[in-house]
């Protein structure tokens, strides 16, 4: 069985159309309908970690180490979901929507195909 082969990372992250704080629906997978809030982007990785129903864990096994201080077992963690499994929720139509990037005196702002209901801009 041939090994990954891992891709180098981009010098410049993508565009995301995700950020931290947004409420989302999950489009895919074992938890797809379900929604959530996005705790962390990595937007190199192109990936989210998402909490509340849409959370995806897995589990690792850790081995007990006395000197630091780690207690061994089984520990339950949040896994990143991909951003292209995402959309944002519309709050207008409590629905999954596309959005398009308009340029404002506040900076960039998102906007809502469908309704057209605008998310703030980030505080940056």
């Amino acid at each position: 069985m041939p090994s990954k082969v891992k891709l180098p990372k981009p010098a410049k992250p993508p565009k995301c159309h995700i950020r931290t704080g947004d409420k989302v629906v999950v489009l895919s997978g074992a938890t797809k309908g379900k929604t959530g809030t996005v705790i962390k982007v990595f937007p190199t990785d192109l990936r989210a970690i998402v909490d509340g129903d849409a959370a995806v864990y897995e589990t690792r096994h850790v081995r007990a180490n006395p000197q630091a201080g780690v207690e061994g077992g089984r520990v339950r963690r949040m896994r990143p979901v991909h951003i292209s499994k995402l959309a944002l929720l519309d709050p207008t139509t409590n629905k999954a929507t596309r959005v398009r990037r308009e340029r404002t005196a506040d900076g960039v702002v998102r906007v809502a195909k469908k309704s057209g209901h605008r998310f703030p801009a980030s505080a940056k």
